[in-house]
């Protein structure tokens, strides 16, 4: 991984005014670029914008926490125009007011209306101040030329320092609102091994799936309730038959997921349903994730990679399925990836979870990874995902083409 670079240098007590942009990071730019002491952020009064203050005030603390960035704490201010729509000349003499009062204050009108833009960019130039636009899009804050200002920093500077959890604070999130599990290295092992079986022999390792289901599940399909009936049912081992089911079993051993014995193989579990949950869970279909995972973690373009990723239950209890979460450095962006080995819901149900997930992340960036779709979904998943703006990797060559380290 090659080192990041370092930000530029704070400016020691120098001010920033700031048109307040609904895009969270069109907010955020300005404010690594130029580390003002000082900072005003105008807005009209719109609620939308008043809650993009909101958000921008909270992730000063978050990168402040960066190295490069650390103790960082600049004095914010707030000016609000009373209408949503205000008259230029009512932006433009708001504005020349506080550079009146603030000496060598650099203005960004890149947010709020286009009246608000125009009437920035006025006072700036009325009074001489450098002022720019923040263009994301072409990784630059743009100069404007009403001033002198001696150079703008590359957006793509910027971008190196992003994280996870600055990305979600960005958009009002805290990473506290989610758990995660460490993918260890045997984990990882596992899930490439299990992969690599899984694609060869798929059909004979389909009956492990079902010896363990026969074993573990009742009838109806539920787990027992009692922890007795738990600990019988761990105490006593399962049966499978066949090369590939000994060389799948033996690389989840490694993981510390089952142990061999003399009758055959036991479940490495505590005797409570999550926890025997969690590991048939990951014996039959969440190795796909530990794969994907360990390819994210020696991929470049994917950094700050988090496993397992579920909102913490809050009092309703709904339950939610597990991510994979991380930076993504090709779309400067968020990214949920969603592995699934076999469809258990349609093609159209299952994008559309995944899409409202990124949604409620400020519109994160997604993949659905599909290693088995059954006869007909692919054409259905393809043309639902061009629909909604998501990324499908189906099957093992795609897979690899999507997330080895070697693809750039």
């Amino acid at each position: 991984m090659k080192p990041r670079e370092s930000a530029p240098p704070p400016a020691s007590g120098s001010s920033l005014l700031q048109l307040v942009s609904e895009h969270a990071i069109t907010n955020l730019l300005p404010v690594m670029a130029l580390r003002p002491a000082r900072l005003v952020l105008v807005r009209h009064a719109d609620s939308k914008l008043e809650a993009a203050v909101a958000h921008l005030r909270a992730v000063i603390p978050v990168l402040a926490q960066n190295p490069a960035f650390k103790g960082y704490q600049p004095k914010i201010g707030e000016l609000v125009l009373n209408s949503t729509s205000p008259e230029i000349a009512e932006a433009r003499d708001l504005i020349a007011r506080e550079l009146v009062a603030s000496p060598g204050m650099v203005v960004n009108f890149t947010g709020g209306t286009k009246q608000m833009s125009i009437g920035a960019h006025l006072a700036a130039s009325v009074f001489g101040r450098a002022s720019f636009a923040c263009d994301p899009a072409a990784d630059r804050l743009a100069d404007a030329h009403t001033g002198r200002h001696e150079r703008w920093p590359d957006i793509e500077t910027l971008t190196k320092h992003f994280s996870v959890r600055l990305l979600l604070a960005v958009q009002g999130r805290s990473l506290d609102e989610f758990r995660s599990e460490t993918a260890t290295d045997a984990m990882r092992a596992f899930g490439l091994k299990a992969f690599e079986l899984r694609n060869q022999n798929g059909q004979a390792l389909d009956v492990l799936n079902k010896a363990l289901r026969t074993h573990f599940y009742t009838s109806n399909g539920r787990l027992p309730q009692e922890p007795e009936e738990l600990k019988t049912l761990l105490a006593r081992p399962f049966m499978v038959l066949g090369d590939p089911v000994r060389f799948y079993l033996t690389a989840a051993a490694t993981a510390g997921l089952v142990r061999s014995e003399a009758q055959g193989w036991r479940l490495l579990a505590q005797p409570e349903r999550r926890s025997i949950e969690r590991v048939l869970h990951l014996i039959n279909n969440g190795w796909l994730e530990l794969a994907v995972m360990d390819c994210l973690l020696r991929n470049p373009r994917y950094q700050d990679s988090l496993w397992s990723v579920e909102p913490v239950r809050l009092n309703n209890g709904d339950p939610a399925d597990a991510d994979i979460l991380c930076l993504d450095t090709r779309t400067v962006s968020l990214r949920l990836i969603s592995c699934k080995v076999v469809l258990t819901r349609s093609p159209a149900e299952q994008l559309e979870i995944i899409a409202d997930r990124a949604r409620r992340l400020g519109g994160a960036a997604c993949t659905l990874v599909v290693l088995k779709p059954t006869q007909g979904q692919e054409s259905l998943l393809r043309s639902e995902a061009r629909r909604l703006g998501i990324d499908l990797a189906i099957e093992a060559d795609e897979i690899v083409k999507a997330f080895a380290p070697h693809v750039k």
